[in-house]
């Protein structure tokens, strides 16, 4: 029985020990966390009684709802608003009427009065002016505006214009090329009823060298240019399959094809120039000769041209040894290696401003562009002058073939060279002036020789040299 008694207190001490630790688990602070499992009582407590603050599912439902509803009707009310004020400020539009006739800003008894003095003012300007700006009655007014009176001004010299030339049936007309105010006459005369010599030919860039105000900066900034993209002298010595006998043929080509397509002759300058640009940095095999100079004149041509000819042309003209996916890629890498700078002031050029400068006449001008088109021919020489000086060494030595004082001082004042300076150019000028006729390449004694150029081609070397001194 003891034994039996004293295992039943045993047992009793342990339940106790249990009673109590379960009493102070229950008796733990607020804050622990819930996923305790010794607190089933706790869970119990959260689901069944919630704390202060929350709401129910069902009733939070309804006043999102709620809120919604009337957030939708806020944003109804706002756009109808907004619209309401848009519509009150739309203008009506005036609708212009042409001649203004139930115009009316508004209306008073003073109306007809103030419309009265607006017509009697019209009618004075009208009488004291030489265009009639009012015509008409009151009851059919009608008033010009600013471009209806340059219209009727524009038509009235057309009219004008028209009786001029039905009545002069023959050799003069005339044309008033105003620039800055400053009228150029053009007489025109006509021989044989077919061909007409434009006397005093002003083209567009002789009549950009014209304007006196900007004549010296645009000189200027020519020299200043013309040193920037320069060919390298000497380049054909590095060239392992092109000579310079080459270069020569490839140029009286391009003088012929040229002259084929009526090209300008600045296009032809153009061209030779990126040739040589080309050939200073670049190795040519002598079979790709001819697709450098074809590629080199299309892209002159564009440049220059109004209307260039097509690409088939210029394939044509290669005889077809090329085709025109080569001429596109030769114009491509060209323009690759010129780094797309292809406005450069040639000896053309600078012949055109000094001859407007100086007012020299169409004959020295013409000669002047024999002698520097036949440089051209011998590119070793050709390369070591700038076109400038090449310029003006055409003009001296034309002038000095033509019996005239080879150059005077107003025309080393507008140049800005002595002749002194220009010993050099004129003398490789001359001796190609003299080799001219004994030349194989004879395509640029073919140009000049025509009427148009007159015929300044079949003029012979002076034997007095020009003195220097």
């Amino acid at each position: 029985m003891e034994t039996i008694q004293h295992g039943n207190k045993e047992n009793r001490v342990t339940e106790i020990l249990k009673q109590n630790a379960m009493a102070v688990r229950q008796k733990r602070p607020l804050g622990l966390s819930t996923r305790d499992v010794n607190m089933p009582m706790v869970k119990n407590q959260i689901k069944g009684k919630q704390p202060l603050g929350l709401r129910q599912k069902d009733n939070l439902d309804k006043e999102n709802i709620e809120n919604v509803k009337n957030k939708e009707n806020i944003l109804k009310d706002q756009k109808a608003k907004s619209e309401n004020d848009n519509f009150k400020n739309i203008v009506n539009p005036i609708v212009p009427c042409n001649q203004f006739k139930a115009f009316k800003v508004y209306e008073d008894e003073n109306y007809t009065e103030r419309l009265a003095r607006i017509d009697e003012k019209l009618k004075n300007k009208a009488k004291h002016s030489n265009l009639q700006v009012y015509k008409g009655t009151t009851e059919d007014s009608k008033y010009y505006t600013k471009n209806e009176i340059a219209e009727l001004e524009r038509k009235s010299e057309e009219e004008s214009s028209n009786s001029i030339l039905e009545n002069t049936s023959k050799i003069e007309s005339a044309k008033n090329i105003i620039l800055d105010n400053q009228i150029l006459d053009i007489s025109i005369e006509e021989k044989n009823g077919k061909d007409a010599i434009l006397v005093g030919e002003k083209r567009l860039k002789t009549l950009f060298f014209e304007l006196e105000e900007y004549r010296s900066d645009i000189y200027l900034y020519l020299r200043e240019h013309e040193l920037r993209h320069r060919p390298k002298p000497g380049y054909m010595k590095k060239q392992p399959d092109v000579t310079s006998n080459m270069r020569t043929i490839l140029v009286d080509w391009l003088v012929e094809v040229a002259e084929e397509y009526k090209l300008h002759t600045e296009t032809l300058y153009l061209a030779v120039n990126y040739i040589d640009r080309f050939l200073s940095y670049m190795s040519v095999v002598r079979a790709k000769l001819q697709l450098v100079g074809t590629a080199a004149m299309f892209l002159a041509s564009k440049y220059e041209e109004i209307y260039p000819p097509e690409i088939t042309e210029f394939v044509y003209i290669t005889d077809d040894t090329y085709n025109k996916r080569q001429v596109i890629r030769m114009e491509h890498l060209i323009l690759k290696v010129l780094g797309f700078d292809l406005s450069v002031p040639t000896p053309l050029t600078f012949i055109t401003a000094m001859c407007v400068s100086n007012k020299l006449s169409d004959k020295t001008m013409y000669l002047a562009m024999y002698f520097s088109e036949l440089s051209l021919l011998n590119g070793d020489i050709y390369l070591e002058f700038v076109p400038s000086v090449l310029a003006a060494s055409a003009i001296a030595l034309a002038r000095h073939t033509l019996n005239e004082e080879p150059w005077n001082s107003g025309l080393v004042e507008t140049t800005g060279y002595e002749l002194k300076q220009l010993e050099a150019g004129i003398e490789f000028l001359n001796q190609m002036f003299t080799a001219a006729p004994s030349l194989p390449q004879h395509a640029i004694q073919d140009k000049y020789k025509s009427k148009k150029c007159m015929h300044v081609s079949t003029l012979k070397p002076r034997e007095l040299p020009i003195n220097f001194t």
